[in-house]
């Protein structure tokens, strides 16, 4: 089975795009993936589009082989959007492989160990705070902080990730200056600070409950010393992890000797030579591995290295419904999972876009056992909602 062609569509998200590849091949076998440029990478469409016509003509079923020579033809420029590139036509050519064989992913993967993954509502209750108008209803007090935590502990969801807000001027804001959001390079942390994330965390474990497993992500949005204040702040507090980027594998093992809380890590890293400092110093006690950005059969060697290091993977999820099926096959297939992520939250219209919505049981995803991924976008519903011309971080308002 050979490639035919290769092209990307986008619409859009609301407050950014979704990016999809269309893989053609000559046996009538269309590979699909989902990528994002929104996430601090634009330039992602111009990587697929230049290394996708290398792919034309070539054998569908050796992924392998196009990710060794994709690596050769950009190491002078390894990871960052290139990688995230090659992640996204390897996920595509995987895709196709399966349909080809009329399995499921997973199979490509050794085969799945468990049929639902247990999932995180990750930006609870961030997108209503955020952007009210995608993701009803709008959240601007401590109350009603408190309230969406009873809302998922009666839908069914046995764990929530949120992030840092300020409640005390005004209508609920986020904090992001790891983002630009306010634009505060120093990422200094202050006694305001530390006071309303303790009362953001209080009002959800009040609405919540004694059961919920509460995850806080801080993100860019300190240094070191930051962070060793607000693990002061919040030591007392019963959390599942705090999650924390930090683009130095060393000082992050001295935030983790120094928390009583789990420290989870690592989404933005692409390729396993990024990931290995982590492992080797220790850093983390969750590994958080994007499958979008890796391409699934590359996730899959970071998660075995994570294995011999005794760490558990957590997939890296806020995208789309096709990105979350990506996620799920690797975490069906992986024997060192802890949680996955997924936002609950929807469009309006994510429905109409791809073909399968996930499907949910007591706080768990079920893996789905259709041919490739399990849902394909709609290309009539992607034409229907045009993309922003730019979205994600870059579309953020300087303040």
């Amino acid at each position: 089975m050979r490639v035919t062609g290769v092209a990307t569509l986008k619409c859009d998200a609301g407050w950014r795009n979704y990016h999809f590849v269309k893989l053609t091949t000559d046996e009538g076998v269309t590979g699909w993936s989902e990528y994002d440029e929104g996430f601090g990478s634009p330039g992602v469409t111009s990587v697929i589009e230049q290394l996708g016509r290398r792919l034309v003509g070539q054998n569908a079923f050796a992924h392998e082989r196009f990710f060794a020579e994709a690596s050769c033809l950009t190491r002078p420029a390894a990871g960052g959007v290139v990688g995230e590139g090659i992640g996204a036509l390897e996920n595509a050519l995987l895709d196709a492989k399966a349909k080809a064989l009329g399995v499921p992913c997973y199979e490509l993967l050794g085969g799945k160990l468990r049929d639902r993954v247990r999932v995180y509502w990750s930006h609870f209750p961030s997108w209503r705070i955020n952007h009210p108008a995608f993701f009803p209803p709008q959240i601007s007090t401590l109350e009603e902080v408190s309230a969406a935590g009873a809302e998922a502990r009666e839908a069914g969801f046995g764990a929530m990730k949120t992030n840092i807000f300020i409640h005390d001027d005004g209508p609920t804001r986020a904090w992001r200056p790891g983002f630009g959001v306010p634009f505060y390079p120093e990422l200094n942390i202050d006694r305001r600070i530390l006071r309303n994330m303790r009362d953001h965390l209080e009002a959800l474990r009040d609405g919540a409950g004694p059961d919920m497993d509460i995850l806080i992500d801080l993100n860019f949005n300190a240094k070191t010393e930051g962070y060793l204040k607000i693990l002061r702040e919040i030591e007392d507090l019963d959390l599942f992890w705090v999650e924390i980027d930090c683009p130095s594998a060393q000082a992050l093992a001295y935030v983790r000797n120094h928390s009583r809380h789990p420290i989870a890590s690592c989404e933005t890293l692409i390729g396993l030579r990024q990931f290995m400092p982590y492992f080797t110093n220790q850093s983390m006690d969750v590994a958080i591995l994007d499958t979008p950005w890796n391409g699934a059969w590359q996730t899959m060697k970071i998660a075995a290295v994570a294995e011999a290091h005794e760490v558990n993977i957590a997939p890296h999820n806020f995208y789309g419904h096709l990105c979350t099926m990506m996620n799920a096959h690797v975490a069906a297939a992986v024997p060192n999972l802890r949680i996955m992520e997924i936002d609950i939250d929807r469009l309006s219209w994510d429905r109409e876009i791809f073909s399968h919505e996930p499907e949910f049981e007591n706080g768990h995803l079920i893996v789905p056992d259709r041919p490739g991924w399990g849902v394909d976008p709609i290309e009539e519903a992607i034409l229907a909602y045009p993309p922003k011309v730019s979205g994600g971080l870059l579309n953020y308002k300087k303040s």
